[in-house]
């Protein structure tokens, strides 16, 4: 019978209730009193015959009740040991034995008591006593760190993990935030650190937070690891993981992401990006700059973008939606889409065995030279060039764009996107 310290400390105040029941027999009842339910915490409800765990009553009349305060001691819960003398004797050495690791654990966790006569409530709510810069248990089997540098002498940050997901977020303030939470098969703080290496350091301009496995044998340990890294939009920043996914948010400067095994996820990013994924899908939204997403093998998406988009995948497919300006999309065995709102410079699509799907404006004034074993043009286009059942060349409008596309076994259809 596996239980939190949280729940211990419930089954103490579950006692308290108890007794309060018995206590109210003897006193004149009261009109129930609703309040709002907050998360974290344990109310007791005593109505009429029935117990209820949701908030405590009568307790303006148990004024020795503010006793329960001393919760905040530590030492003080060793006191909750004593209600193993209620239960059957069966099972008394089972519950005192979880109270005594439960005691373990609260060590590290504040615990605040905030009691409501008025009201009728008493809540018990976690307070962690983060230490920077350290692992600080959160609940068993959970872990967290934390450190926070100040940016202003701080152009690049840096994150790299042997395995677990990143988010990055940008914000408008000075300050650089590294949090990780690691949990898995870990069973103490201890049992962690000789698993991992943790160091965040500042040096020549460059905010620098890695974690490493000690055990070069084994990468992911059964520990899972999720950072989230909080950093002044404009700043450059390297995100590398060996093994997890990655999400970036409103961050304006030079920006690397790598990963071996997970997705790539970017929204409102802009500047010069390059985002690669040795096996899973690359995805960004509403972002502006020059843009490199390569995977070996997933699917690349990228939507509302204004600027160069560079996507190459080993066999996945190749999304480019809500373009202003130009594309250079590559795919071994892939379809690819490409949808121009403005189409810019020179763009390039090329498939060994895929379809490729163009949209244009009636507008366009671009060169085409489209191949595959069909090609398909809207007439609406007015597209003129020369253009036969596997071929086409030639221009709309003025042709000052460019787009080449190519399929070995597919079919090429460009059409108007009005």
């Amino acid at each position: 019978m596996k239980r939190t310290s949280w729940e211990i400390i419930l089954a103490g105040l579950f006692f308290v209730g108890i007794a309060l029941y018995i206590v109210g027999q003897h006193s004149e009842p009261e009109k129930p009193k609703r309040t709002a339910f907050a998360s974290d915490s344990i109310r007791i409800n005593i109505d009429g015959e029935k117990l209820h765990v949701v908030e405590l009553k009568k307790l303006e009349n148990l004024e020795n009740l503010e006793n329960l305060k001393n919760l905040e001691n530590l030492k003080n819960l060793k006191n909750l040991k004593n209600i193993t003398n209620f239960l059957p004797v069966e099972i008394q050495e089972e519950i005192e034995a979880e109270i005594n690791q439960a005691l373990e654990e609260l060590e590290q966790e504040g615990i605040n008591v905030d009691i409501n006569r008025e009201e009728g409530i008493v809540s018990i709510n976690k307070e962690m006593a983060a230490s920077p810069g350290n692992w600080t248990v959160v609940s068993p089997g959970v872990f967290a760190y934390v450190k926070e540098f100040d940016a202003s002498n701080v152009e690049l940050t840096n994150i790299k993990l042997p395995f677990g997901s990143v988010t990055i977020k940008g914000s408008q303030g000075n300050q650089i935030r590294f949090t990780v939470e690691a949990s898995g098969q870990v069973s103490t703080k201890a049992d962690l650190e000789s698993r991992i290496n943790t160091s965040a350091n500042i040096n020549s301009g460059s905010a620098n937070f890695e974690i490493s496995s000690q055990r070069a044998l084994s990468k992911d340990q059964n520990i899972h690891l999720q950072a989230t890294l909080i950093i002044p939009e404009t700043m450059k920043v390297s995100s590398i993981t060996q093994a997890g996914h990655i999400t970036s948010d409103n961050v304006t400067g030079e920006q690397v992401y790598e990963t071996r095994g997970g997705h790539i996820n970017l929204t409102n990013v802009t500047g010069d990006i390059s985002a690669k994924t040795s096996g899973g899908h690359i995805t960004v939204n509403n972002s502006e700059g020059k843009l490199n997403l390569r995977s070996l093998g997933g699917h690349i998406k990228a939507q509302n973008i204004v600027g160069s988009v560079l996507m190459k995948t080993s066999g996945g497919n190749l999304v480019a939606e809500e373009l202003s300006g130009s594309v250079q999309a590559q795919t071994n065995g892939g379809n690819i889409e490409l949808h121009f709102v403005d189409l810019q410079n020179s763009s390039q699509a090329t498939t060994g065995a895929g379809t490729i799907s163009i949209l244009v404006p009636l507008s366009t004034n671009a060169m085409f030279d489209l191949s595959g074993n069909k090609v398909e043009i809207g007439g609406d286009l007015n597209f003129q060039g020369e253009q036969s059942s596997g071929a086409a060349n030639g221009k709309i409008g003025s042709g000052e764009a460019s787009v080449s596309a190519k399929t070995n076994y597919g079919r090429v259809t460009l059409k108007s996107s009005n």
